[in-house]
């Protein structure tokens, strides 16, 4: 997946979430790779975790999924203007 601007990329992160299929993962990023969110899909539920300014791994449902995305993202790349989105299927 290409480079999306920081602005943009909670609604394009969220969008993605959300269709994407049960045992997916989806990768956020930073430009130099120090900071990463990595969220798996299981059964309907998001698995946050974040590698970088916090070390935190969570649960979430979509409901929470937007909000907490988005505190996320300001959270990890305060200063980046651009992110790096790839998506890939789970091997359990």
């Amino acid at each position: 997946m290409p480079w999306i601007p920081i602005r943009s990329v909670d609604k394009h992160v969220y969008s993605m979430l959300v269709k994407m299929d049960n045992n997916y993962m989806l990768t956020i990023k930073s430009f130099k790779k120090d900071r990463i969110v990595t969220v798996k899909k299981l059964e309907g539920r998001f698995n946050i975790i974040e590698e970088g300014f916090r070390n935190e791994n969570f649960t979430v449902d979509e409901k929470d999924l937007k909000k907490t995305m988005k505190e996320i993202i300001e959270l990890e790349y305060p200063r980046s203007h651009k992110v790096m989105v790839s998506e890939q299927e789970l091997h359990l």
